[in-house]
């Protein structure tokens, strides 16, 4: 997993919000310290180590408490990305205090995925990041890395790669889908380019060396990037245009049905999220349209990858109630969070929800109801 050095990426701004730049570069700082140590796990435990990896988790604690007031007033969601941000860095924080190390960078690591939902977006700031030594990690790792801050041809590349010298390379068949995984999200939601889309995963799906699920799965990909191509292109300007083109591309989704087995649907629900990213970036901080594109989002994001979009369907859904409260909208999202959370803690012995997302619960629904 890619080091927890793009953790700070996350917190994009839009339009009119509080800049948050110059936070960010001492940010920066503390982060290309602490990334040395986050590539091992022998370095991150090592006791020589440990007083200056305590000193940058602790400065990364506080530069983020500094960018609550105002960083994101326009968008709903980015404000409750950044309250989780702050508590995975605050629980790893606290973990390594405690001497949980391995949970410590566990936390930190997973950080980045927040960087990879966000940086997908259209409308970000690009940052100028200090020079890091990527010579000692993984291609895919570096994979990650480009694409976390914004680098998508050199992301694209190696995952291409990747993807062309399997079984040859060593690379693990759940590394190649989720290469592929993000080479949908490069066509579908960065580049916006279906022709390519389709013949790049037509090509993929006519593979003999890949098994047969892989290959159905995108193969239905280049299907939808296909029909895409062929579609008349809409301009659509206003908010209220992009939700309803929305709407219509999620109009087969049975949002009673949470997780993501039903992936031959992946490229059209990457395009709808592009769609409902620009009416949250609409001008003005609230509108019934944006309460509805946060719950779309929400029941998206619980539908694709979540290699790449790290627990942003719940994060959406949240938004969505504390945002709206006391709303029809509230109560649609809360109900759906609560069978996430539900379903995501049920096993062969029953559901066992922790007592701490029990109480989130029971707080989110006074909010809803």
């Amino acid at each position: 997993m890619l080091q927890v050095a793009l953790l700070f990426l996350s917190m994009v701004s839009v339009a009119e919000s509080k800049d948050p730049r110059p936070e960010m570069q001492m940010l920066a700082q503390e982060i290309t310290a602490v990334q040395k140590y986050l590539l091992s796990e022998n370095r991150f435990a090592a006791k020589e180590n440990e007083a200056a990896i305590k000193k940058s988790l602790l400065s990364i604690t506080n530069h983020l408490n500094g960018m609550k007031a105002g960083t994101f007033a326009n968008d709903p969601a980015l404000k409750v990305n950044l309250d989780l941000l702050n508590s995975h860095v605050a629980d790893a924080n606290q973990a390594f205090q405690e001497g949980k190390k391995s949970f410590a960078r566990y936390m930190m690591q997973s950080s980045m995925q927040m960087c990879i939902a966000c940086h997908t977006r259209h409308q970000t700031y690009d940052f100028a990041l200090p020079e890091s030594d990527l010579g000692d990690i993984s291609d895919a790792d570096k994979a990650q890395y480009f694409f976390a801050t914004r680098q998508f041809e050199k992301g694209k590349t190696i995952h291409e790669k990747l993807v062309a010298g399997y079984p040859g390379n060593g690379v693990s068949l759940q590394q190649v889908r989720n290469s592929l995984l993000s080479l949908a999200v490069f066509y579908a939601r960065i580049k916006s380019d279906p022709l390519t889309g389709s013949a790049y995963f037509d090509k993929q799906a006519k593979r003999t060396d890949l098994p047969k699920y892989l290959t159905r799965e995108i193969g239905a990909w280049a299907k939808e990037f296909s029909s895409w191509a062929g579609e008349k292109r809409k301009n659509l300007k206003s908010d209220v245009e992009k939700l309803a083109e929305a709407k219509r591309l999620l109009r087969k989704d049975d949002f009673q049905l949470v997780g993501d087995s039903d992936r031959n649907f992946h490229v059209r629900r990457l395009r709808a999220s592009a769609l409902l990213h620009e009416v949250l970036e609409a001008p003005g901080e609230k509108s019934p349209r944006k309460g509805e594109a946060l719950y779309y989002l929400g029941q998206i994001y619980q539908r694709i990858s979540h290699i790449i979009f790290f627990r942003f369907g719940e994060m959406y859904l949240e938004a969505c109630v504390r945002e709206y409260s006391k709303t029809a909208t509230a109560r649609d999202c809360y109900v759906a969070l609560e069978q996430s959370v539900s379903e995501g803690y049920t096993g062969s012995a029953g559901t066992d929800i922790p007592d701490a997302e029990q109480v989130r619960l029971m707080q989110l629904k006074k909010l809803a109801y």
